[in-house]
């Protein structure tokens, strides 16, 4: 499997480290249902898991994630289940 790091991200302006309030040793319930578009580990975690999900395994696939997640129409949504289903829904955009 082929994952992708930080590097691989088309923009920079994440959070190098948790948001206020976040602990990035935590993995629980909260964690796996949301995701905050705002630390740079998150989205690099949302977006691996969405290509081996649907088996790609290229950059820009999941450079295409990243943008997709970043859309103003996606500013709302946190709930994992609920951006995994407007990435695939926007997919061809």
């Amino acid at each position: 499997m082929v994952e992708f790091d930080e590097n691989d991200l088309i923009n920079q302006d994440y959070e190098d480290s948790t948001t206020p309030g976040d602990d990035p040793d935590y993995i629980g319930i909260r964690d796996r249902e949301r995701v905050n578009k705002k630390e740079k580990y998150e989205v690099v975690d949302f977006c691996n898991a969405f290509l081996q999900d649907r088996k790609l395994k290229n950059k820009a696939s999941f450079q295409h994630v990243e943008k997709l997640i970043r859309l103003p129409e996606a500013s709302g949504i946190v709930m994992r289940d609920k951006l995994n289903e407007f990435v695939v829904k926007n997919w061809d955009k």
